[in-house]
């Protein structure tokens, strides 16, 4: 009786007790750290890097504060000690065979399964993301990613035979960086033969962990080097002459002020700018389904940055009402805790929430915060901000973490109007369960990846890229892999620092004797006007250049192009650039044959052009013939079209190779009517409208081509505009509705190319005054020509109910 008189004690008892799952301990991460004696250095050449006099820095619990260990600062000979380390392992590691680089990877694939929850806890307790995402997502796919670049770097080594890996990889990172970024990167570069040296911000250890564990494997320590340092030390970095390509991911101001640094240097960049992302609501989704689409986009710690949310009006307040609904539900607290939706990033990145909430607010804006918030550390609450007019500061900037900022729209023209604005063109995701208004609104969309009715999925081998000012970012599948290689029989960019090139100056209009009004040209000899919008332009308002031959003999007037001239070109290039693009590949391959067929009439004047010039009778007849060879050959790449791959993931994924835009070129001096012919064919090939540049010292050749082009091609696809290329150069790269631009010239241009484009951060191509062997297919065609035309955009496909 006594036993069952305290039964309703003792359930009274249990009802007040509050339950959830067990925290994970961090017994296991605290041990590791112990083991450096709370002390982490640098992680080279296969060895721990603890130099003396340095700076340190503390390694905090985002959550408590409390010490979890002491970072030393590296300074710039520590940078150097890395590089050479890398530099040094690059020539053993990228002289093996790809089954052993696949062997090493699955080595490194087994040992960080094996420590899998050492990485996983050690990651939540340093940067307070949710454990059960790093535990259920981060871990899984880093292990799909070594496997599969495993066997890429084995199964592609005959079909890449033609290419090499570009030598040592600077990767840096910034303080929101996840641990799957970072294998992104990380990974195509060592499967392909790079080393990598990565610099991260202080206080990281994942970074020191990943790469202990890579140097215990014991052959090939020097392939992966970690440095853990201030900013200033990423133009250290980035400009070390023995590193040959920089993988940047950050905010998009310090994209900009690396992309200026490294002007001139001959190496590489790849940016990978903002974090925000899109999500399209419209009024036939699953309602239910798309508000668990945002909560996994914004406040499940799967992206570092905010969310712009476009809800179709006649659902608005029925999706505005479940959302919130939902937010109520959100808890947010120590990312140990397996039972929080999203954890913290720290002091900083609650700060810049919080401020951009408040001018949301002072801008107009209505905001909205709800959810199970742990007031016990930096936490901050799931936000919903709407209200703010489209034309408020607060809309033109990213949408920090955890923010969703969300707008109405009537239709689906409108709602592409919208997501065009954005300047970064990461991912975005569409809601609709009509599949032809998503496939519209995915197609229209200009972002890398689009996911229908989902959020966030990956796969290592789908590829995921960037438009805008991510244009140059590219990983995963094929094209990631080649993001660290370089064409073998290509010129290597020479080694060297920058030169001292005053860009304020470079490229302004200076006087010329040589130049001539129209009123004073000769009636007997040719005159052109620049070629815009189908027509060569009256010749009034322009000065004109002589072409002479070697002994003198003036054979023509082109026109001298002017800024101007830049802005028509390009507004007829942009009106354009949607009907070239919307045609077929085989539609834009065909055009080119019917060019070549037509230019065969021509074929005595072009050959008489170039022997003017100075190249010989067989020499001159053996370009024209190749130049007429290169527009019948083109045919239609098998990624140009619309390319279906399976996936394990909820159905197939469709990879579109869609053109950049409007692109820009520059064409060089030798080979004056091959080199213009072969990058045309490949541009618009691949559905681009151009702004093209002949040879600067004989460009008769290209206009010659632009008679039977005005025939043939819409107007404003193809422009050409004579005259001095470093004025013309200035005025393209300056130019902020060119989307791309491709300089074959000298190296002080191509510096300026890449200073200039900063601007936008178009998409560029230079030689850094390296000549080129256009009569060879290894230089004049290929798949580099493609990856530098194109960009893959990947759509991923509904399946089931």
């Amino acid at each position: 009786m006594a036993e069952t008189r305290a039964g309703p004690q003792i359930r009274e008892i249990f009802n007040t007790m509050e339950y959830g799952p067990v925290p994970e301990s961090d017994a296991c991460a605290l041990a590791w750290l112990d083991t450096q004696n709370r002390q982490l250095g640098h992680y080279v050449n296969g060895k721990w890097l603890k130099p003396g006099h340095r700076k340190t820095v503390p390694c905090l619990d985002p959550i408590t504060g409390d010490s979890l260990a002491v970072c030393f600062e590296a300074q710039a000979e520590d940078v150097v000690a890395a590089v050479e380390a890398a530099w040094t392992a690059f020539t053993d590691w990228s002289s093996q065979a790809g089954a052993q680089r696949a062997q090493h990877l699955t080595r490194l694939a087994k040992a960080i399964q094996k420590h899998q929850k050492l990485l996983w806890t050690l990651e939540s307790l340093a940067t307070g993301r949710a454990v059960r995402e790093v535990r259920d997502r981060d871990m899984p796919l880093a292990q799909q990613l070594l496997c599969y670049h495993a066997g890429q770097a084995y199964a592609r080594e005959k079909a890449l035979a033609g290419w090499e890996p570009v030598g040592v990889v600077g990767l840096i990172l910034p303080p929101t960086f996840s641990f799957l970024e970072m294998m992104r990167r990380i990974v195509p570069a060592l499967a392909v033969g790079c080393t990598v040296v990565v610099l991260v911000p202080p206080a990281c250890p994942t970074p020191l962990l990943l790469a202990q564990l890579a140097g215990e494997l014991g052959a090939f320590a020097g392939i992966l080097n970690v440095l853990s340092g201030p900013v200033h030390l990423r133009s250290a970095l980035a400009s070390h002459p023995a590193v040959r390509k920089v993988a940047f991911c950050g905010a998009v101001e310090e994209g900009r002020a690396l992309r200026r640094t490294m002007a001139g240097a001959g190496t590489e960049l790849s940016l990978a700018l903002g974090a925000e992302s899109l999500l399209l609501l419209t009024e036939t989704a699953d309602l239910d389904s798309a508000v668990e689409g945002v909560v996994d986009a914004a406040w499940s710690d799967r992206s570092p940055g905010g969310l712009r949310l476009l809800i179709q009006e006649s659902v608005w307040d029925e999706a505005v009402r479940r959302l919130q609904a939902r937010m109520r539900r959100l808890r947010a607290g120590r990312g140990l805790d397996g039972a929080v939706d999203m954890g913290t990033r720290g002091v900083a990145a609650v700060a810049r929430a919080e401020s951009y909430v408040h001018q949301a607010q002072r801008q107009g804006a209505q905001v909205f915060q709800a959810g199970d918030v742990s007031t016990d550390g930096p936490f901050f609450p799931p936000t919903l901000i709407s209200a703010l007019p489209p034309a408020a500061p607060c809309a033109q900037v990213e949408v920090p973490w955890p923010l969703v900022l969300a707008f109405p729209f009537r239709t689906a023209n409108e709602a592409l109007a919208m997501g065009h604005g954005l300047l970064q063109g990461n991912c975005a995701s569409v809601w609709s369960e009509k599949l032809g208004q998503a496939l519209q609104l995915g197609y229209g969309l200009q972002v890398g990846t689009v996911w229908i009715n989902a959020h966030g999925l990956s796969d290592p081998a789908v590829p995921m890229g960037g438009y805008k000012e991510n244009v140059s970012s590219q990983h995963g599948g094929p094209d990631g892999i080649c993001e660290y290689l370089r064409p073998s029989a290509t010129p290597a960019h020479p080694l060297h620092s920058p030169e001292s090139l005053n860009c304020d100056t470079f490229g302004l209009p200076a006087a010329s004797g040589l130049l001539v009004g129209p009123e004073m040209l000769p009636s007997s000899v040719p005159r052109y006007g620049c070629f815009v919008k189908g027509r060569f332009q009256a010749l009034g308002g322009q000065n004109f250049r002589p072409i002479q031959d070697l002994s003198g003999t003036i054979h023509g007037y082109v026109a001298e192009g002017t800024a101007k001239d830049v802005q028509a070109a390009v507004e007829a290039a942009h009106q354009a650039a949607p009907g070239w693009a919307g045609q077929s590949p085989e539609a834009r391959v065909a055009l080119l044959w019917v060019l070549a067929a037509a230019l065969e009439h021509r074929e005595s004047a072009l050959t008489s052009c170039l022997e003017r010039q100075g190249k010989g009778p067989e020499a001159a007849q053996e370009e024209v013939k190749r130049s007429l060879e290169c527009l019948r050959e083109w045919r239609i790449p098998q990624a140009q079209g619309r390319t279906l791959q399976a996936t394990g993931l909820r159905g197939p994924v469709l990879q579109l190779q869609e053109p950049l835009g409007v692109l820009a070129i520059m064409c060089p001096d030798e080979w004056p009517l091959l080199a213009f012919v072969t990058l045309m064919a490949t541009s618009l090939t691949y559905g681009n409208s151009l702004v093209m540049v002949p040879s600067e010292d004989y460009p008769l050749p290209a206009l010659e081509v632009c008679q039977e082009i005005a025939d043939l091609f819409p107007a404003g696809l193809v422009n050409v505009l004579t005259g001095s290329h470093d004025h013309v150069t200035r005025c393209l790269a300056l130019h902020q509705d060119v989307q791309a631009l491709w300089y074959f010239g000298s190296a002080q241009g191509s510096q300026f190319v890449e200073w200039a484009s900063a601007g936008n951060l178009k998409s560029v191509w230079v030689n850094q005054g390296a000549p080129r062997a256009w009569d060879q297919e290894a230089q004049g065609a290929g798949l580099e020509f493609r990856l530098r035309a194109s960009r893959t955009k990947t759509l991923w496909l509904p399946m089931g109910d």
